[in-house]
This record gives structure tokens, sequence and C-alpha cells, in this order.
């Protein structure tokens, strides 16, 4: 789930401070020795503070945040010019301390027009709640438009926040060269991955919940909704189970499997048990504090969970197991420690297995976090329990460059560490300065289509086995949270599909787990990408011409090609058109497939 993401923070700065963007760090002032001089804040409540102190023998900047304060988004930032393409890395030196009911002591790049707008952002994680410096950074590249970037230092929650060692520096610019046409697409016989997972998406199972009746969801809209889940026929699903679903207590015993939440699970399990698709089950602890306070008995409770799904409801489908969602951040909030997380792994695998139930253990799922990807592969107990490893990305629009340094810092970590085991990407998406934890209007746009399609090649071709794209559709969840990240639409718009759906639909149907996945090489990348899976080649063209392309190693008889203006309907969508001395034309912002 795309974790909390901050508000514009600041109104528009009437000029900007004249320092040099031709290398070094852009900051005044990086470490607070002239007090706040050059660091600026937004409108605070009068009760939050923000000061220049000294902390373990350094300068820092310091935001403390009452105990009786709302909690909000205050931050100390300096904004410097940006034009697009310029690519920005942002560093700080954090410490946390008694911080509680947020996301914790982060910073942010936001990028901003000439009149002010926030058009996208990018954060890093939080710092150890634990008391410790912790070094903090993130890279992002400027949009277009972009005529302003922020670093911004922000404490989200009570407690205190400190800061030292700021740094922004500007390292380049990446705007891509222009499409050179043709281009050749060569099919290699190097097989990327050594499992293929397959492609499926995040279906949490609460659409038949008392929330989706009540906004007037009937029988019939069911069967629309299975109609489609069963053509697109993925080959594996992500579905949450909130704790207090099944054991409302939180005392590990008392077990409510009948609940109505429950019951949605079930109807939901019934059609991926129909159509042969893996279910991992990922816990929930919304609402929760310290929940695994005695971890012999919450593994024993998780397992009694697998036992009833398995066993009495007959669900052969559920062999997956995430912990939690998004550790990094949740387990942390949580009040529990990395030790405690990998006891419990351990806990619940040995449990399920003295119940002989096998199920794969699901490593890592961090959002973004590479810090705590490294801990889990670099902790040897850990890493020989987890069966395969996963990470969620939500990519600020216009860093999709970036993406893949993304995958091959994981890969080159497992390399490190000698862990021969699947990658995946369990969750994914792209944001703008819309985009928050519920709602995504960018995915309802043509544009999130291509660079959908172009990321799942490029992670493809880099060895990444398996997707599941944040989510399936519209849908309130426990509580009446409205989720508007999905593949179509809710009631209220009458289900219509989004663009995104016929990328998606393609991947997952014409697919299967088990599958070979070849590499393919491109001389027009990143404009023109592709990948051949079974006997299918994936392809797109993200520039915004025509471009020739030819295939090399591959004889396909035909093309199936996508736009904009061929999308429709909720099955096979777009043109076809023959394949003439292994060359065909994709147009501008196209993509599609190719047998």
């Amino acid at each position: 789930m795309p974790i909390p993401i901050i508000p514009a923070l600041f109104p528009p700065l009437l000029f900007l401070a004249q320092i040099s963007t031709t290398g070094g760090n852009l900051l005044e002032n990086p470490s607070f020795a002239k007090e706040l001089a050059g660091w600026r804040k937004g409108n605070w409540p009068a009760e939050i503070q923000a000061a220049a102190i000294m902390e373990d023998g350094k300068s820092a900047g310091r935001i403390t945040v009452s105990s009786e304060s709302a909690v909000g988004f205050p931050a100390l930032y300096q904004e410097r010019p940006a034009r697009a393409g310029d690519v920005f890395e942002a560093r700080v030196d954090a410490l946390s301390r008694g911080v509680e009911k947020g996301y914790g002591v982060y910073g942010a790049l936001e990028f901003h027009d000439a009149a002010g707008k926030r058009l996208c952002f990018n954060q890093t994680e939080a710092a150890s709640p634990e008391g410790a410096w912790t070094r903090l950074s993130v890279t992002s590249v400027a949009p277009p438009d972009a005529a302003t970037v922020r670093w911004c230092l922000i404490l989200n929650g009570v407690g205190e926040a400190n800061f030292t060692g700021a740094s922004l520096t500007c390292t380049g610019n990446i705007t891509p060269k222009p499409l050179s046409d043709p281009v050749t697409i060569t099919v290699t016989h190097k097989r990327a991955c050594k499992t293929f997972k397959g492609f499926g998406t995040e279906d949490d199972g609460w659409f038949y919940n008392p929330e989706n009746a009540a906004h007037g969801v009937t029988p019939e809209d069911h069967a629309l909704r299975e109609s489609r889940i069963r053509w697109m026929d993925p080959d594996w699903v992500r579905m949450f189970f909130w704790h207090r679903d099944w054991c409302p207590k939180d005392d590990w015993e008392n077990f409510t499997f009948d609940s109505p939440n429950m019951q949605s699970h079930y109807r939901t399990l019934d059609l991926y048990q129909e159509i042969g698709a893996c279910v991992n089950v990922v816990g929930v602890e919304w609402g929760m504090y310290k929940p695994f306070t005695d971890l012999p008995k919450a593994a024993r409770a998780i397992a009694s969970l697998f036992e009833h799904l398995i066993r009495v409801k007959g669900y052969t489908c559920v062999q997956e197991w995430t912990l939690t969602n998004e550790p990094n951040g949740s387990w942390l909030a949580l009040g529990q420690t990395f030790g405690e997380y990998v006891q419990l792994h351990r806990l619940v695998k040995d449990e399920c297995a003295r119940r002989g139930l096998a199920i794969r253990v699901v490593g890592s799922d961090d959002t973004s976090s590479l810090a705590w990807f490294r801990q889990c592969v670099e902790n040897s107990e850990y890493a020989a329990t987890a069966d395969l490893f996963a990470s969620h990305r939500y990519v600020p629009f216009a860093d999709r460059a970036l993406v893949p340094f993304f995958f091959d810092a994981r890969f080159s970590l497992m390399k490190e560490n000698r862990m021969d085991k699947p990658f995946v990407l369990a969750e994914f998406g792209f944001q703008d300065n819309r985009s928050g934890t519920l709602e995504n209007p960018l995915m309802e746009e043509y544009r999130y289509a291509v660079w959908t399609q172009a990321l799942v090649l490029d992670a493809l071709n880099r060895g990444v086995s398996g997707f599941s794209i944040w989510c399936l559709s519209e849908v309130y969840y426990p509580g009446n949270g409205f989720m508007n990240y999905g593949l179509w639409n809710f009631k209220d718009r009458n289900w219509q599909v989004r663009p995104v759906y016929h990328a998606w639909a393609a991947f997952s149907r014409l697919t299967e787990a088990g599958d070979e996945v070849f590499v393919c090489e491109s001389d027009g990348a990143p404009h023109v990408l592709a990948a051949k899976i079974g006997k299918t080649l994936f392809w797109v063209n993200q520039s915004d011409r025509d471009a020739g392309i030819r295939i090399a190693g591959m004889k396909p008889s035909a093309v199936r090609i996508m736009t904009e203006a061929t999308l429709s309907g909720d099955r096979e969508s777009g043109t076809t058109a023959e394949i003439t001395a292994n060359t065909f034309i994709a147009p501008p912002q196209s993509f599609g497939y190719a047998q």
C-alpha cells in the first residue's frame, strides 16, 4: 500500500537565493552552525518549535512537536532553481527521539513550477526510531515545467527530530536523446530469471463486505468483477488479512473466522481457487500497537489462520505469507524490533511445518527501503527463512529513468550475499502531486498504461521474477476508506476500465507462471523496450513519434497495437497488423505484443 504522502507544505517563495548550481552542496548553513540562517519553515502552529542546537557534539536543527499537538508535516526547507531533467541528490543525518503517531523523521524533495504549484515529490525512508543517527538520502529528477526544487526536513508525528549535515547537489541532466529510427529489437537466448512467478494484482478481498454493499454493489456487479478476473487469469494475488477481521481482541487466541470481512475473503478466495492463482496472505495491523509481545503465541495463531484457510476451507491456493505490509514503516511504527521480526518469521514457518502446512515466506516486502532490504538479505537466519524476496516501488512520474537503479541495487545485494532466490515487485505504481495512500487520479490517465508497460519490460530484462500491480479496482475498505487506485472504477462510474487495465490484462492472460523469460535488447532504449515471455513478445514505444521496429531472433506473424484512441471495452483491444520483413510501425506512445 502506498505510504503516507506529505501534502504541499509551503507557499511559493517570491525569490530564490542566488547560489550557483554548478556542482557541490547547494545549501546554505547545512549543519545549522549559523542557527537557522537559510532555512525556512511553513505556517506552523505556535506550539511547534524549531531551533538550532548542539547534539552529540555537533550543530543541528531541531523540530519539536509536543504530545498535545496535532500530527502534521512541520519542516525546515531550502529552495533552489531547477530545470526539467535535472537529477538532484539530497542527504541529511537525522536523529529521531521519542517520535510516535506518524511516519517519523524523514526528508522529501519537492519540485514546483514557476507559479509555485507542486508538481511531484520523492521522499526518504524514516530515520531509525531507536535513537541513533541515520543517514537519509533520496535522488529525484525534475519533471517538465519544474522551476524550483525544495529539500524538506520533516517530522510527521509527535516528538523530536534532529538534522545535521544536509546536502543538495545537482549531478547532471538526463533528458533522453530523441529516438533514432529504425529500431532493432533483438530477442536473445539469455534467460532473464530462473523461476517466473507471473503477473497478478493486489485484491484485498473486501469487495463483498458490508461497506461495498452499502454503496450499492449487487450480485450483478459481483458477476462483472469475476468475469474480468477470469479473463485476466492472474497467476498470483496479494491479499491483505487485517488481524482484527479474525482475531478482534488482539489476544491471538479468540478467533472470529466467520466475521463479515472473513466471509468476503472466502468469496474472493473461491474464485482464485477456481482459476488456480497462488494467493499471498499479507498481515496488516491497523489500529494496533506492539501486537506481537508474545511471539510464540502469535506464531501459533497465524498458523491457525493458515490451517483454517487450507484445511477447513480447502483453499489450497493459499500458498504464501507476508508477515506485515511494508515493514520498514509499519513494523517499526508498531513498536517492534528487527530482532522480533526475524524471530517471528522463524516461529511461524516452523509452526506451519509442524502442522504439515507448506507455506512459502515472502521476505522483506519493503517499500523503497534498500536499508531494510539489506538487513533482511544480510541476516543469515532471516535469509534462510525467506523463500523469495519482494519490494514495493511507487515512482514519482519524473523519476521513471531512475527505476533501473532500484532493481540493480537489490540484485547486487542478493548476489553479494549469494542469495539465489526469486525477487518480485509485490506492489508498484506511479505518482504525482495528487497521489496519496488511497487516492491516485494519475492511474486513470493513458500515460500510466505506457509507463506500466515500460517498467515491467525493463524489470523483466533485469531479472525480476514476478509483478503484482496496486491494485485490482476501486473498492471500499473496512471503515469506509475508498481506494481510488485500480484497473477499473467503482460503480458510481459504471465500472469503467482504465487504460492500464488493457496493458495489465495482456501481461496477465498471455503468460503463465513457469514460462521462460528471454532478455531482449533494443537499440532504441529507453524509448522502445521489449521482453519475450513464452511465445509472446511484449513491447512499448514511449516516444512521441512513429517507430519502425525490426525484430531479430524471432519471427512473429502479427502484432497487437494499443494506443489511446484504439482502447475500448474490457476484453481484447487495440488493432492488429501484419509484420512484414520482421518489421512493423509502432505509433507514438503505444504498447502491445507480437506472436
